[in-house]
């Protein structure tokens, strides 16, 4: 399975650049309903408006500069989401997961949903599924997207498959409950 880049509108505003499908936000949508959400990796901003316009509170790690970044992907993502009037529900945090997630730990922060779609390789996904069991709230849930993503993201599952278990397939995206 390989999920395209293509440019969609989550409501009445602009279209935001995304590999999210149309199932897998509705999923976002309802898992972050009523929830503090981690989001791990954003690029234009798609998932966290999504999950913002549910009335979430988004805290949204991504460096939005550097190696796999999308380029441009901060200013965009700021401008979707004063477009969509949900600025003051997302924070946003530039920093590599290494250096947010641990930091977020030692602030006491958890977290209702975690929504991991940052730094694919197998060796990153591990980190951020790692830490994100330590900031979760209990009864809360995990998500990965790309999980099914095999020709160019199979660290993804990889790690995933070695740290989660009792996960629920949504389209390609693994959610975990725990």
């Amino acid at each position: 399975m390989h999920l395209p880049w293509r440019d969609v509108a989550p409501g009445d505003g602009p279209a935001i650049s995304t590999s999210v499908t149309a199932a897998e936000a509705a999923e976002l949508a309802r898992l972050a309903e009523g929830r503090t959400v981690l989001e791990v990796g954003s690029a234009y901003g798609y998932s966290a408006v999504v999950m913002a316009l549910t009335g979430a509170q988004v805290t949204a790690v991504d460096p939005h500069g550097g190696p796999g970044s999308c380029a441009g992907s901060y200013e965009a993502m700021v401008a979707n989401l004063a477009a969509y009037g949900v600025a003051d529900q997302v924070e946003v945090i530039r920093e590599q997961s290494q250096q947010a997630l641990p930091w977020l730990a030692r602030e006491g922060l958890a977290f209702g949903l975690v929504f991991i779609d940052g730094d694919h390789s197998a060796q990153a996904a591990r980190h951020d599924i790692r830490w994100a069991l330590q900031l979760l709230d209990p009864g809360g849930t995990i998500a990965v997207h790309d999980y099914l993503e095999a020709c160019c993201c199979p660290g993804v599952r990889e790690a995933a498959d070695g740290l989660l278990e009792g996960g629920v397939l949504t389209d390609s995206m693994l959610a975990v409950v725990r």
